[in-house]
């Protein structure tokens, strides 16, 4: 066997130098003869994918990348580096060009093969071994991994190790009802970013993604890093105009007889819905047509739209701004009157029977990464030119620098994976990406049965209701009744299934054109509309409620201010109920002098300038005695206060001023308390206190 025969292409150690920075330390075969830190021209910053930015602040990660073939221009090479950080101390032969405290290397695989979970985890045993060593010079360890790993994929039938590391469950998990829309959103052909830091939880987001598209894993990243660009980038190869790739596939005359859905005896009766003729001759000769010249059409516009709205990315789900008082007047009509209520059973009996359809007789996976459209699990900061060139259609970016974050000009939706959130600037994007009342059906369907934590037969964990290929196997049955749809003509009923907005810009799209224009032989075994569509009920606008509540800017805003508001009212219970202490205090002094006469009420002046007196009660007269200057005065009780009111107990405050207006220096200087007894005769009982209340 030689060298270059094996899916392995090469074995490769990246180091960090302290002034040259990212390099090839070592390859396995050479990249370029004679000159072992070289890279050829169109891999010039290889090092920098697979020792990614920020990796520094990491013990170790890993990476997954594509590159453009360097001899085939219709083939991608797939990346997977494995980093490490180590203390210099674990080093035993120290070379002059360590310097720092750490050393950071990474070993790198590129294969041809797309096997990215099922590569990293030998991959990551090896790198281990190799740091464990403690001496790079020792590279007989990596040559033996280039022979071992060509053997193993070449004598083993690989295909069920294709999603290894790829966990849909956790996807789920993570993104809930957002993942039928990242779902939906790829096949719109934007221009995405997504950022999160480290570089691993990045790439498998995005490979995840891409493996609940039937196929797109195994056979539809070919063409992901094919692009002719309008000017020579060192970062890419510049093939002649002869070798570049031809991304259009070749377009088979339609039949004209496509249209008419025949019930054969393979047909799988999946509802009651009758099947019009979707698409007539004519329709079909203008796809072809407009796929024949989208060569010729102008995408500059489409890449590099300046972005006016400067405004900070608004949520995409349920956006305020996002739906139209038309499209909440239509989610509120019942979608199919003819239909019940949603049934799980039947939903998965139809399930059930789709699933057993060969899906690659029906056109998937979708030539999506083609002409020009890019998909990049990473992508390092020297690579940044590259997303606005006019040749770029579009791309699916994951990103770990923030200058690909702050650059909004740069994206249509940007995915921060750490916060869960999708941001959009465009409205009209987001009315597209709305989702519908069925598509939270699906959602939730899936949704439930995930989170549902049930105890396998065999293994925990990995059953197949709930589990990674059972998910997938729902997505791969959404896209067929997607696709199915979509061939009805315009204003058809179960277009709104899936959204109207968004049915109208996918059949815009490079890959919806290049898919409708073939003859898919199984799609005539497949019923139009979604498979959960039915008559509203009240648990859908309970579902309706919290997916608004949970995932749009206003909902956030609301459960914020209540969870703020439930912080405030328990830390300041104690205050507020002192408060109210208080309150009742102030008005039960109030409604008291309510109740004492107002000539009482006068008195309350003069409390503090009397002391020293005697107060005794005859009849309705008070008699005050002096003790400073022995003289007696006498006043009348108000008529409002009587033997009675004082016998019941009523409460006097204060002393009525003197009403001897020639002597104002007569004034009770001296309050005792005094109660009646039995015989209406006053007794003392003590000095007055100020402030204190007198009952008599």
């Amino acid at each position: 066997m030689s060298e270059c025969e094996g899916p392995i292409l090469y074995v490769i150690v990246v180091g960090f130098h302290h002034k040259k920075g990212c390099q090839v330390e070592y390859s396995f075969p050479a990249l370029v003869p004679n000159a072992p830190n070289e890279c050829p021209p169109g891999w010039k910053y290889l090092p920098t994918l697979a020792l990614p930015d920020g990796s520094h602040n990491y013990d170790e990660d890993t990476a997954y990348f594509h590159l453009p073939s360097l001899e085939d221009p219709k083939k991608t090479i797939f990346g997977i580096s494995c980093y490490r950080q180590i203390p210099v101390e674990k080093i035993k032969n120290l070379t002059a060009d360590i310097t720092r405290g750490t050393v950071q290397k990474s070993v790198c695989v590129l294969s041809k093969l797309p096997l990215y979970g099922y590569i990293q985890v030998k991959m990551a045993l090896i790198t281990h071994a190799y740091f464990d060593e403690g001496d790079f010079s020792k590279v007989s360890l990596l040559e033996d991994t280039y022979h071992h790993l060509n053997s193993v994929l070449l004598q083993n039938d690989l295909s069920t190790q294709t999603f290894v590391g790829l966990s849909a469950r956790d996807f789920i998990l993570q993104w809930r009802h957002k993942a039928v829309l990242l779902f939906k959103l790829l096949l719109l052909e934007k221009r995405i970013i997504f950022y999160r830091s480290p570089v691993q939880s990045l790439c498998s987001t995005i490979l995840t993604l891409l493996s609940l598209h039937p196929l797109m894993i195994e056979n539809g990243l070919n063409h992901s890093t094919c692009v002719k660009l309008s000017r020579p980038m060192s970062p890419m190869p510049d093939f002649s105009d002869d070798d570049s790739p031809n991304l259009s596939p070749k377009i088979k005359s339609p039949n004209p007889e496509r249209n008419n859905y025949k019930n054969d005896a393979n047909h799988i009766p999946l509802d009651n819905i009758s099947v019009p003729n979707s698409v007539d001759s004519r329709e079909i000769e203008d796809g072809i047509e407009k796929a024949n010249n989208e060569e010729n059409l102008d995408i500059t516009n489409a890449n590099l739209d300046s972005v006016t709205n400067t405004e900070i990315g608004i949520e995409v789900t349920e956006s305020d701004n996002s739906i139209s008082q038309t499209d909440l007047d239509k989610s509120n009509i019942c979608r199919d009157s003819s239909s019940e209520t949603v049934g799980e059973t039947n939903v998965q009996n139809n399930m059930n029977l789709l699933a057993q359809i060969n899906v690659e007789n029906c056109g998937v996976p979708l030539p999506l990464f083609t002409k020009g459209y890019l998909c990049l699990p990473y992508l390092s900061l020297p690579y940044l030119d590259l997303l606005s060139d006019v040749k770029v259609r579009g791309y699916v970016v994951g990103a770990t620098n923030v200058l690909f974050k702050q650059k909004r000009q740069l994206s249509d939706i940007l995915v921060d994976i750490e916060n869960i959130k999708i941001e959009c600037q465009d409205v009209e994007l987001r009315k597209q990406l709305h989702l519908t009342t069925e598509d939270l059906r699906f959602a939730d369907y899936i949704v439930k049965h995930v989170a549902d934590e049930r105890h396998d037969v065999f293994l925990d964990g990995v059953g197949w209701e709930g589990g990674d290929e059972w998910i997938r196997t729902q997505f791969r049955v959404y896209l067929l009744y997607l696709l199915k749809t979509a061939l009805l003509p315009d204003g058809s009923r179960e277009l709104e299934h899936f959204n109207v907005n968004y049915m109208a810009a996918w059949k815009e799209t490079h890959n919806f054109k290049i898919w409708q224009s073939k003859e898919h032989s199984s799609m005539d075994n497949i019923g139009c509309g979604h498979p959960f569509a039915g008559q509203l009920s009240v648990s859908d606008m309970k579902l309706r409620f919290a997916h608004t509540m949970q995932n749009t800017e206003g909902g956030r805003k609301f459960n914020q201010a209540m969870a703020s508001t439930g912080r405030v009212v328990a830390t300041t219970s104690k205050a507020v109920g002192g408060a109210i202490s208080h309150a009742k205090g102030a008005f039960s002094n109030w409604w008291s002098n309510l109740l004492v006469s107002p000539d009482i009420q006068k008195g309350v002046e003069a409390t503090n300038e009397n002391i020293g007196q005697v107060i005794k009660l005859e009849e309705n007269k008070i008699f005050i005695n002096s003790e400073s200057d022995n003289v007696k005065n006498s006043y009348d009780i108000p008529d409002s206060i009587n033997n009675t009111h004082l016998a019941n107990g009523s409460v006097v405050r204060d002393v009525c001023k003197q009403e001897n207006k020639g002597d104002n220096s007569s004034i009770v200087q001296n309050i005792k308390h005094v109660t009646l007894d039995d015989g209406n005769n006053v007794k003392e009982s003590g000095a007055h206190k100020p402030g204190e209340i007198h009952t008599i």
